[in-house]
This record gives C-alpha cells, structure tokens and sequence, in this order.
C-alpha cells in the first residue's frame, strides 16, 4: 500500500503544467522575400562586402533576364511597385522602383505593363483605376530616373512591345470574352513621350474587307522586328491565328494558317504562350502550344518554330508526358530553334534538337528542396547555354524565392 501511495504522489508531482494561451494568430501571413545586397542605381561599382544588405519584403511576382549578368525582378506591396535589377549576376542589385505615389491595384506582367530593350532603357505601364488615368513611365538610365507620361485610352491592357529605345507599341482591349475582343493599337516614336493611335477594330464587318485585326481571337503575344514589321497572335477557340503588318501596325493581314494534326486530336483547347524571337533582329523564333484536356486536368506541351521571321511556322512534337498539378501551365523555355529546357515535377530536362529527344539533368539538391517550400513554379526562363532564373513561390503564405543556375541547369543556388 505504502508503495502504491508513492507511485501516486510522483506520477501527480510529474504531471505537466497547463499550456499557455497562444496568442491570436494572424489571418494573413506577411510577404516575405530574400537576402539581397541593395545598391543605390548611380553606385554600380560598389562592391558587395561594402554595401548594406537588406531582407526585401516584397513577395517577387514576376522576372525578366535582359542579358547573361543582367536582369529585373519586381512584386507590389501596399499598392507600391518595388522593382530591383542586378547587372553582375544577383552579387549586388539597384533598387530602380518608381515614386511610390504611382500606385499599383495589381502585380504587373513583362509583355504587357512592363517592358525593356537594355538595362538602360524601360517603361512600365500603370492602368487607370477609380479617377486615375493610365500613365506610361520611363527610364533611359536604368531606372535612376523616371519620366511620366499620359496615355490616352483607359481600357485594359494585352500587349507592348519596343522595337528599340524610340519605337513602341501598346495594344488595349474592351468588350473581351474568352473568345473575342475589341482591340486598338498605339504607336510612339519618341521612347514613350506621345502615343498615337495607328489601329482599332470597333468598326469591323466580317462581311466587308478590312484591314484591321478582327475582334475573333484574344491577344496573347505582339512582337515587332523593326519599325515597321510585326505580328500578333491570337487564341481563338481552335488554332491559333497570327497577324502580320509592313506599315507599323495601321494594316494587317491575316499570316498563314496553323495545321490541323494528331497532337490536338482529343484536346478541350488548344493554348498558345507568348511568341518570341531568339534575340535581336533574328528571323528565329517560337512559341509553345498547349494541349489542354480539363477532364484529366493536364496540359501537354509542343511548339511551334520559324525560320522567316513568322511568315511561316513549322509545328514540332516534343512527346513530352502531359503535366497536371498547380504547375501544369509552365511551358518549356527555348533559347534558340535547338536548345530547350522543361521543368516536369522537380526535375528539369534538357533538349538540343528542337525537342525530338530530352535529357533529364542531374538531380539539384537546392532546386528539390526548395520546391518542396515553395512548389509553384511562377517562371523559367534562360538567357544563355548557362545563365537561367526561376521564380517559385508559396501563395498560401504570400513568399517566393528566385533561384539562378550558371551550368545550364545542373545546379542551382538561391539569388
């Protein structure tokens, strides 16, 4: 008895103490971004053991590579558009944000609120919301100076593109739906200071000649070669369509037509990206086509490639395996007509031949372990045989971070 008694009293002396309220947690969690050497754009020699370095706490919404060492990255926060760039490969970056009194509702997009020719000259465009107008701003320094400028046309915003520092064009839509759109195109030769309106569509008959871009179709991508030469591309309900001008965008005919095959047999929709050439004043160039099958919820991608600066596009079969899950819309990024890569779950594959065969590269430690912490995928892009960024993220918690590869993929570390 004497013992059950002592056994008791421990167990009642060892017991643990209550838990202790937790406080309220948030309902949101805070943006968070990455560890970064922050510079001043006029001191771009400054080096890294010298500089402040900072935690960003803008959630990084989207990037742009202008060249093997240089690139953009930007996000919003509390409606501010914080923008950085770094010309030695992420050593150091130059915070080249615009006034914080241009405020943003939403994360702008590269191709259509932001674009750049170099790292010196860029424009970002700031749509109208509530009694503000739309605005063009503009740098011809790398961002250590914005200049502002109205915009006449308040609709929503598809597309923009520079030829060079002085020759642009911006493409608005109203009236859109999943199929069609109303659509006007603005042209400025002076680096963004005027625009002028060269083209719309409000008045098109499908019955009558026109030499407008028709309301069928939504704009996925424009691209211009010279001051005068350009496409666009539109996402019809089928096949996509392209359009083609020789006067800068105030006529347009309708290119060749894209193919019926095999590979959109049993496809919900057919989805086309962004066009893109493979550098300046190339006559190269792609984009992807994707197979969407919402039963199955997946996408497979192919591509489709010229060699005529877009008179005509050849259709290539990457006989990849379809992709489902959250990343199911990455498409694979090509660096010219040859060389491609494409990031299927947690591994990244390799092709050299315009996408006939694919070579899975060596497994990356940093890359698998931090998509298991942020497995969206947000962005792919390479600049080089070597030089890649990818943007991943976490929504749920509002962070993201970028990761850069300098082997062409093998490995990569944290920017």
């Amino acid at each position: 008895m004497l013992l059950m008694t002592l056994l008791i009293l421990s167990a009642c002396s060892s017991a643990p103490p209550p838990e202790a309220t937790r406080p309220p947690q948030p309902t949101e969690a805070p943006e968070e971004g990455q560890m970064i050497t922050v510079i001043t754009p006029d001191n771009k020699n400054v080096e890294p053991e010298n500089a402040k370095k900072y935690q960003i706490q803008t959630r990084l919404t989207d990037f742009r590579l202008l060249n093997p060492s240089a690139g953009l990255a930007w996000g919003v926060t509390r409606n501010e558009l914080r923008m950085y760039m770094t010309l030695n490969n992420g050593k150091t970056w130059a915070n080249i944000s615009p006034a914080t009194n241009v405020q943003f509702l939403s994360n702008p997009v590269y191709g259509k609120e932001i674009f750049f020719t170099d790292p010196e000259h860029g424009w970002i465009i700031r749509s109208s919301f509530g009694s503000t107008e739309t605005v063009v701003l503009r740098t011809t320094d790398g961002g250590h100076s914005w200049q502002i400028s109205a915009f006449p046309d308040s609709n929503k915003l598809s597309s923009i593109y520079f030829s060079s520092s002085r020759s642009g064009w911006l493409m608005t839509k109203w009236d859109a739906s999943a199929t069609k759109e109303s659509k006007a195109l603005y042209a400025t030769k002076d680096g963004g200071a005027t625009w002028n309106l060269v083209m719309q569509n409000e008045q098109y008959n499908p019955n009558l000649p026109t030499s407008s871009i028709p309301h069928a179709g939504v704009t996925t991508g424009m691209i211009f070669g010279d001051e005068s030469r350009g496409f666009v591309m539109l996402q019809t309900g089928a096949l996509p369509k392209i359009y083609m001008t020789r006067d800068g965008g105030a006529t347009w005919v309708s290119g060749s037509e894209f193919l019926v095959n095999d590979s959109f047999a049993g496809c919900d929709r057919v989805v086309t990206g962004v066009p893109e050439f493979f550098g300046e004043n190339a006559s190269g160039g792609w984009m992807p086509v994707g197979c969407q099958r919402e039963k199955e919820g997946s996408m497979t991608y192919n591509g489709y490639f010229t060699a005529n600066g877009g008179e005509n596009w050849k259709f290539t079969t990457f006989g990849r395996p379809a992709l489902s899950g959250m990343n199911r819309n990455v498409a694979p990024d090509f660096l010219n007509a040859m060389t491609g890569w494409s990031l299927e779950g947690n591994l990244l594959y390799k092709t050299v031949d315009q996408g006939v065969t694919w070579t899975a590269l060596p497994a990356s430690t940093v890359l698998q372990s931090k998509l298991l912490e942020y497995p969206e995928v947000v962005k792919l892009q390479f600049i080089s045989n070597d030089v890649g960024w990818l943007l991943i993220s976490k929504e749920e918690d509002r962070k993201s971070i970028l990761l850069q590869t300098t082997n062409g993929g093998e490995s990569w570390r944290v920017m």
